[in-house]
């Protein structure tokens, strides 16, 4: 059984006024963290999508052993990043039966949160999401049943949507602090 993984970091940070995935958490950017995580988890093939100031987040980010492709579409939103990263994973690994995708903004992500959710995927044939502050979302590990799905995504919409639709076939692991997001500098500066 094979898994992938998306880190979705092609985003343009408007809000912030500049490049939310460089923002020194901890002594390293936020998508490092992220991108350190995933290389915690020996996946079988891992990618990290990049769009918007990609050529300054490269020189700042050591990708470990996970690909890095450029999404030319990433002005369309989120959906795009999702279908060039679960197609990049599909060509990487025939054999693709689930796929983990996570943010880079999400900085009380934990390796305990991860590995749970990939527990509990291999137990189901469904999707594992992530439930905080009483919804549920992102990281999600989601099996090759919904990457249809996934590839129909359109515009700013991300992987919650099918979350939501599909609640009958969601299993959720809490994950604390998991609705803290790095949108604007008041949240950057509430970080503890």
């Amino acid at each position: 059984m094979s898994t992938g993984l998306i880190i979705l970091a092609a985003g343009a940070s408007t809000r912030l006024g500049r490049p939310k995935q460089l923002l020194e958490y901890r002594e390293k950017p936020l998508l490092q963290h992220t991108i350190d995580l995933a290389a915690e988890l020996r996946s079988d093939s891992s990618v990290v999508v990049l769009g918007a100031h990609a050529k300054e987040i490269k020189e700042k980010i050591d990708p470990s052993k996970l690909d890095i492709i450029m999404n030319d579409l990433w002005e369309e939103g989120m959906a795009s990043s999702i279908r060039l990263g679960l197609s990049h994973l599909g060509r990487q690994d025939s054999r693709l039966e689930h796929v983990l995708i996570l943010l880079s903004d999400q900085p009380y992500l934990t390796i305990d949160v991860l590995k749970e959710l990939l527990k509990l995927q291999a137990d189901t044939k469904s999707i594992v999401a992530c439930e905080y502050n009483n919804q549920v979302g992102v990281p999600a590990v989601f099996s090759h049943h919904f990457f249809e799905d996934l590839m129909r995504l359109k515009g700013d919409k991300g992987a919650r949507g099918i979350i939501t639709k599909n609640l009958d076939f969601v299993s959720t692991v809490p994950f604390v602090g998991g609705e803290i997001d790095v949108d604007t500098e008041e949240d950057y500066r509430g970080l503890a």
